[in-house]
């Protein structure tokens, strides 16, 4: 009998990735189209409109509505409850030997997240799907919020 050592390796994982996606637009495209790129022209320009999105979200606080009603994405900010338990600052606690908890003074008693809504989305096993949002757009959230840059809406959860 083998020894389990954590988390087995997710089944139903399969990123779709910028070379599949690729090969998807171009298996239909002649040479000769005006619509034809190489794979590097590609890479450029899908990650001119990825930075554009984010800088809508991240810096002007915009939802993004993704297509083919697959959702929305957006900063979510939320008042934290600190009746039941206060979140642990845990690079204090480890420092001082002792708990510590964070107030999050900085943005008001407000925590912030990156969120993905599936409320709008209408394609089957929704729940199978994750997005994962890169550091480097957290990291854009958490320095707008610490520079007070823009002040995200609450979002209660309802579409409109």
């Amino acid at each position: 009998m083998s020894k389990f050592y954590g988390r087995g390796k997710n089944v139903i994982q399969h990123p779709y990735t910028l070379p599949e996606i690729y090969k998807e637009y171009i298996k239909d495209i002649p040479k000769e189209s005006a619509y034809y790129v190489t794979y590097n022209e590609y890479a450029k320009i899908v990650g001119l409109f990825y930075k554009e999105v984010s800088n809508k979200i991240v810096k002007e606080g915009e939802i993004f509505t993704l297509p083919f009603r697959m959702g929305n994405t957006f900063v979510e900010k939320k008042k934290l409850d600190y009746n039941n338990r206060p979140p642990i600052d845990w690079q204090l606690t480890t420092q001082h030997g002792k708990v510590i908890y964070n107030f999050n003074e900085h943005s008001s008693g407000y925590k912030y997240e990156m969120k993905w809504s599936k409320i709008l989305a209408a394609f089957h096993n929704v729940y199978l799907y994750r997005f994962i949002y890169t550091r480097s757009n957290k990291r854009k959230v958490a320095k707008c919020i610490k520079d007070k840059e823009i002040d995200y809406f609450e979002y209660n959860g309802k579409e409109k």
